[in-house]
């Protein structure tokens, strides 16, 4: 009853269908969804250090690897680095890597910050000089802030309350 009941030869398969599964070469291919289903762990083990992400031949992003770490790369010009994620029952986008912008970081919500010792938690070095700024609304819509900085060897401190500005 086997579609080969007797095997003659042995030698290489050049081309192997199994159901609507094709083996070809280097190529596993199916027409529909693919499901791996394993009872331990699956092993991506790439000697070239990516695992490649295309759609309908396009690269779109790959999980990278050198001495350095491992790299999350978006492949398209400009395309954003999402991370989403069910809250409560409602898929919500937690964070946006603004690869437009060089890759500005937006939270959906809070940045909670913890530091176990007394160190420096929140730093931005703009053009070789350094600055800390806290922003937010006071009652009357204007903006409130605290900014450090350190600007050509003098520091400074400024903070602003609705729209009065001490130094």
């Amino acid at each position: 009853t086997a579609a080969q009941p007797n095997i003659t030869s042995v030698g290489t398969l050049t081309n192997l269908v199994v159901d609507d599964i094709t083996i070809n070469g280097s190529t596993i291919s199916d027409a529909a969804d693919l499901t791996i289903d394993v009872g331990g762990d699956i092993i991506l083990d790439a000697a070239g250090s990516d695992v490649r992400f295309h759609n309908a031949g396009t690269l779109h992003g790959r999980i990278s690897t050198d001495s350095s770490g491992v790299w999350f790369i978006s492949d398209i010009s400009d395309k954003d680095i999402i991370f989403r994620g069910n809250d409560g029952g409602s898929m919500t986008t937690a964070l946006t890597l603004d690869m437009s912008e060089g890759g500005i970081a937006t939270f959906a919500a809070k940045i909670h910050i913890e530091v176990a010792d007394n160190t420096e938690f929140l730093k931005a070095t703009i053009t070789g000089n350094e600055a800390w700024a806290f922003k937010g609304a006071s009652g009357s819509g204007a903006t409130d802030y605290v900014s450090f900085g350190i600007s050509g060897g003098t520091q400074a401190m400024t903070w602003q309350e609705d729209g009065k500005v001490g130094i």
